[in-house]
């Protein structure tokens, strides 16, 4: 049986089958994107913190509007083309769309590559850093070093980490040299939390083999062995004679982890078996006591007399395993997989990992590209106390001299714009301006103005820098050092969603957005790389669906005008 209306159209409506197909679809994906618009502008408009402002970079964005608007006009001549039989012209047409949907989608990748760079860093005191966290590297003695600038440092173990300024060709192996390059063994950015370790407590319920292989990798790496630090005794049942399950000495392997658990889990069962019966036992004999016909089985708990006889079928259930680690090795973790404090460092397993934190190597050591007092400034008139005094008494104006400096430049270029916008605007009938500096024009010192005030003049505009600051280029020698000790860190992060809401829904949306980008031009490429069979016997068919995948890509095309200016511009 033949499908009707699928290349040729109804006469009472001009439409054929997948055009009423597309149509629908689009209306479902209407109610999808325009649900979250919506949502983003509601959680904008009522937001209780200060959301980023034109805080993505515009130029890729706009790159990428041109981009789609010229291959929506493409689709369209590839279509037309196909009407009218030029076969050739259909395949540059659609070449040319699927070109801008790569080039679409490589400028999305070096925009996501900034974010999952870039370093956020919020204080106790709300002050909040931006920039690009030093790399660092680890040596086989477990020394951490890292690099900012010329300078060369060294995270010590046991004593104040010390500095030494070697020449910038350590690395080609000059003279200067400070650490020869077959010593490193592991390279990360300078945001972990190193801690020095000397005795590991493993939870045998919890332990997550991940954890454990890493312990085990950056132990190894460093010439160490994680071994059993006593014998581990068990019994599976009360039948069987307590015997040695693990010995002293014992390499730490997940192995060896998941044979504890399954013996403690025996253990555990038999104990449970025990205590099953005894209460069993427990309630037979008291409901047999005169007296307690009116009772109900809750008002018999306290009666319960419990024979002591069973206690001796209980066997010992050993929950954990201790591990030592001689000589002491640092380990070095994400912040967000491990709560640390001075002496003890517990993983999200609850491995438990006893030793000291290295102050100085836990610390966040960046470039710093953007300072934001925004949120110093809603607490402090949360409190009735001045911005300007908290801002004064934050730890970076207190502790960092360059930054100080920034900052009062910065409040002399806002006193600047107060009295430009006096000028220009006047004032209201109750005397006060019209118009004054935005929250983020007051309290948010940008890349640009860094730079800027570094210069001692304009030198960087709204549309300067591709994706962002970059830190290789001359400018970034006017981006402050800033070493950030990990006790003053209320929250740090890249810019992904673990930052706030606004970075969770623009990565929600623009990687939704992407995909709907990949997936048509798949269909396209599809028309374009395998439609030459359908061409020949039927090109008004291909016609056809070369159309509904357009109308889908126009779509795409129509969102992206729609994110560009509430995500990049407002």
């Amino acid at each position: 049986m033949e499908i009707p209306y699928t290349v040729t159209a109804r006469k009472d409506t001009g439409l054929f089958n997948s055009k009423v197909g597309i149509w629908l679809f689009l209306a479902s994906e209407v109610m999808l994107f325009g649900g979250l618009f919506s949502g983003y502008v509601f959680l904008r408009v009522y937001a209780d913190y200060p959301w980023p402002e034109r805080a993505l970079p515009v130029v890729p964005g706009l790159i990428n509007t041109f981009i789609l608007i010229a291959s929506s006009v493409t689709v369209v001549f590839a279509w037309a083309a196909l009407k009218m039989r030029k076969w050739l012209q259909f395949q540059i047409f659609m070449l040319f769309t699927l070109a801008c949907a790569a080039t679409f989608m490589v400028l999305k990748g070096i925009e996501y590559k900034a974010k999952w760079e870039h370093q956020a860093v919020r204080m106790t005191d709300f002050a909040i850093v931006e920039g690009h966290t030093h790399k660092a590297t680890i040596d086989k003695d477990g020394h951490i070093h890292h690099y900012h600038g010329d300078g060369y440092a060294e995270s010590g173990s046991g004593h104040s980490a010390w500095h030494l300024i070697a020449a910038k060709e350590e690395d080609k192996g000059g003279e200067g040299q400070a650490k020869k390059k077959s010593e490193v063994i592991d390279k990360f950015y300078f945001n972990k939390v190193v801690f020095k370790t000397n005795e590991i407590v493993v939870n045998l319920e919890s332990f997550h083999a991940p954890f454990i292989e890493t312990l085990i990798e950056q132990a190894s790496k460093q010439g160490r062995q994680i071994l059993l630090a006593n014998d581990v005794t068990g019994q599976v049942s009360y039948k069987e004679d307590e015997k040695v399950t693990a010995r002293k000495g014992t390499e730490l392997s997940v192995d060896l982890l998941k044979h504890l658990r399954r013996i403690m889990v025996s253990s555990a069962t038999n104990n449970q078996r025990i205590k099953t019966k005894q209460l069993k036992d427990a309630w037979v004999k008291i409901r047999e006591i005169d007296g307690n016909e009116d009772k109900q089985g809750y008002e018999l708990v306290g009666d319960l007399d419990l024979n002591p006889e069973f206690e001796k079928f209980l066997v010992t259930v050993n929950s954990s395993a201790t591990f030592q680690v001689e000589p002491a090795c640092t380990f070095y973790f994400p912040p967000g997989d491990v709560r640390e404090s001075d002496e003890i460092a517990t993983l999200k397993d609850n491995t438990v990992l006893r030793g000291q934190l290295d102050d100085h190597g836990s610390a966040i050591e960046m470039a710093v590209d953007a300072i934001d007092f925004r949120f110093v400034a809603q607490r402090a008139e949360e409190k009735g106390i001045s911005p300007e005094v908290a801002i004064e008494n934050t730890w970076i104006i207190q502790n960092n001299e360059q930054i100080r400096d920034l900052w009062e430049i910065h409040t002399e270029e806002v006193a600047q714009l107060e009295k430009k916008l006096l000028e220009k605007y006047g004032t209201d009938s109750s005397g006060e301006a019209k118009r004054v500096p935005t929250d983020t024009e007051r309290y948010r010192i940008g890349w640009q103005a860094l730079v800027n005030y570094g210069e001692g003049k304009e030198v960087m505009g709204v549309f300067s820098g591709f994706a962002g600051p970059d830190h290789k280029k001359d400018y970034a020698q006017h981006f402050p050092e800033l070493t950030v000790p990990r006790e003053t860190v209320n929250l740090e992060s890249k810019f992904t969603p673990k930052w706030n809401t606004y970075y969770a829904i623009y990565f929600l949306i623009t990687g939704l957005h992407g995909l709907h980008v990949i997936g048509g031009a798949i269909v396209l490429g599809y028309f374009l790389f395998f439609g030459k069979k359908m061409y020949r016997s039927n090109p008004e068919h291909l016609a056809n669906r070369v159309e509904v995948g357009g109308l889908f890509w126009h779509f795409v095309d129509l969102v992206w005008i729609f994110l560009f200016p509430i995500l990049y511009l407002m």
